[in-house]
């Protein structure tokens, strides 16, 4: 994401004014405002810079629910758990079947080396009884006996081969299963995507859920990511041309009154919607102390192009 540099006017919350302490975008100086004479002002509003509804993916009772409105949570961070017995039971059948596979392929191992062992024996005897025969010590019933063992022995070897190419077959068949009965348990884990805030639960303990697959259903939590956030603006047609990345603006909150940030550019959509014949401008702000929420109506003045000195060299020179 591209940093951008804050300061906070009066009225704005002491938690906002040392962005930079905590690896935040870069401050403005005292001196790099907004020139009203060139100004461009558009309506805004504030949203969270992730914000994302939790669907269940499994069917099933929820016997624990672990967060609330209002928790932070982190990312990986479990909010609550589906109760599937049906599922959990058909993966331990298949692990079960893993180890099948594993003692059937180890047995198959252990018998081609016999097989592999009577072989060679045949080939021994074989040669001697060729021996033998030539120097009329053995006749010929018994060479050919000898050759038909040597034969059988070399079939029984490559049935031996055979047989631990299909348990190494049926082996990673039942791993297979495994793995994607064990990644349908994960559904059964809600866990937060990223780090942030529950915003929304619409789930309690011992509802029953349904996995996602139809536009009705309803999600189980609303996670968002509060600092920072983005303030998105929408910048009529005529003054769209001339808004750059790295721009001045001046956010005004309608609430509290008097609240006034100053950031700077950070995405521009170089493209008007069609409806509102607008574009759209966002300009990200730290929120620490989460004192900006998402849904905060604003209004953006942008100036000339007015860059700190300590800010990315490529806000203030991209077009």
């Amino acid at each position: 994401m591209v940093p951008v540099a804050v300061l906070i006017g009066a009225g704005a919350p002491p938690s906002l004014m040392t962005p930079a302490s905590r690896g935040g975008p870069a401050a403005i100086p005292a001196g790099a405002g907004v020139d009203q004479s060139t100004a461009v002002t558009a309506s805004a509003a504030v949203q969270a810079f992730f914000a994302t509804d939790l669907y269940a993916k499994a069917f099933g009772y929820v016997p624990q629910v672990n967060a609330d409105i209002g928790d932070r949570v982190q990312e990986g961070q479990i909010l609550a758990v589906i109760d599937d017995p049906e599922t959990q039971a058909q993966y331990e059948r298949v692990l079960a079947g893993v180890q099948q596979a594993k003692a059937a392929l180890d047995v198959a191992r252990r018998q081609l080396v016999g097989l592999q062992a009577d072989r060679t024996l045949q080939l021994l005897t074989l040669k001697r009884q060729k021996e033998l025969f030539a120097g009329n010590a053995a006749t010929a019933q018994a060479l050919d006996e000898a050759n038909a063992r040597e034969q059988a022995s070399q079939a029984n070897a490559e049935t031996g081969q055979a047989n631990i190419e299909l348990a190494q077959a049926n082996l990673q068949a039942a791993e297979a299963e495994s793995q994607r009965l064990q990644a349908l348990l994960q559904y059964t884990k809600i866990v937060a995507p990223f780090t942030g805030t529950v915003t929304r639960r619409l789930v309690n303990p011992g509802d029953l859920v349904q996995a996602a697959t139809g536009a009705r259903v309803a999600p189980l939590f609303t996670i968002q990511q509060l600092d920072p956030v983005r303030v998105f603006a929408d910048v009529p047609e005529p003054n769209a041309v001339g808004i750059r990345l790295g721009q001045a603006a001046t956010v005004s909150l309608y609430e509290p009154p008097g609240h006034v940030v100053h950031g700077l550019v950070t995405r521009i959509a170089r493209a008007l919607d069609p409806a509102s014949r607008t574009m759209r401008v966002e300009i990200d702000l730290p929120n620490q102390e989460e004192t900006l929420l998402p849904g905060m109506y604003a209004q953006v003045t942008f100036g000339p192009m007015t860059v700190a000195a300590n800010a990315p060299k490529h806000q203030s020179t991209a077009n």
